[in-house]
């Protein structure tokens, strides 16, 4: 995600997925219902009139074949590939992460060893920034959080030399991010509400075929009755499944997105923050992350 330029329009990843996402959705449904579903389920439909045996998938096709479980299908599908979007920023950022040298176990010239200073002055910060804008792509600085948020603390130290301000600037971008992040679940949270919503649907409408066939049914015909009636238990059915599943993998989304802004707060203060010398402090306490590195060895 990016703070700096967030995706808009119909041209970005975001209005890509959103738009060509749900017409691509559409037509892998209509074509898997069309050429598998509907025929595997006439099929079956035959041979329970005759007392054949039929398959289980020829059972699965009976219950998926109406049009209101296509619909929750298709949304599914839409709702899978915006899924995997965000998931894949998600791993996005970790990587980045690592790239910085963060982990506990740093890999070696990977990235800014920002973790190695002991402490930070203003002119650390300086070079420091100068470091990051340097090795770091364009991309990455702008659109990946922990780079961007490190050089905005970076140069609002330099300019300042407040720890305070620094701290509020950090935290207060890591907060918008969340926020952000949160607000783009809003669709996904939609879907997962409107498909136990088109199986209801589907249930008024098999009842109300059902009510209007009861004459058929006092005459000892009760196939059209029982047909409407499977039309509106098997909606159901396919909806409130499908809405389970969406929601468990929202919920996996939402808490990956929570732990990654906790985990940019805790490298943020314990790896920069906590590192900051007061302006106050004079130029000559100053430990460079390269004196650092002497004084280790």
């Amino acid at each position: 995600m990016s703070l700096k330029k967030p995706e808009q329009g119909l041209l970005s990843i975001k209005g890509l997925i959103f738009t060509l996402g749900l017409i691509a959705a559409s037509t892998s449904v209509a074509v898997l219902y069309s050429t598998l579903v509907r025929p595997l389920a006439d099929q079956s439909r035959l041979a329970q009139q005759y007392d054949l045996n039929h398959s289980k998938i020829g059972q699965l096709a009976l219950i998926l074949k109406d049009y209101e479980q296509q619909i929750c299908l298709t949304l599914l599908v839409w709702a899978l590939m915006i899924l995997a979007y965000k998931f894949s920023l998600l791993r996005i950022e970790k990587q980045s992460i690592e790239k910085l040298g963060f982990l506990e176990t740093p890999p070696q010239n990977t990235g800014i060893q920002l973790a190695s200073c002991q402490s930070i002055t203003r002119t650390t910060a300086h070079r420091l920034n100068q470091e990051m804008n340097a090795s770091l792509p364009l991309q990455t600085r702008e659109q990946q959080l922990l780079p961007y948020v490190l050089l905005r603390g970076l140069e609002r130290y330099h300019l300042t030399g407040s720890v305070q301000e620094t701290t509020e600037t950090i935290m207060g971008r890591l907060q918008i991010a969340a926020e952000q992040q949160e607000s783009e679940l809003s669709m996904l949270r939609y879907l997962a509400w409107a498909i136990p919503s088109i199986g209801f649907i589907g249930t008024v409408r098999g009842i109300g075929v059902a009510l209007m066939r009861a004459d058929e049914a006092l005459t000892g015909d009760l196939s059209g009755v029982t047909g409407a009636l499977g039309v509106a238990f098997n909606s159901t059915l396919v909806a409130l499944f499908i809405s389970i599943l969406l929601m468990l993998l929202i919920h996996l989304l939402q808490s990956g997105q929570e732990s990654l802004i906790l985990r940019l707060q805790t490298i943020c203060r314990e790896k920069f923050l906590d590192k900051l010398m007061d302006r106050s402090e004079s130029p000559a306490t100053e430990i460079t992350c390269a004196d650092a590195s002497t004084t280790d060895a």
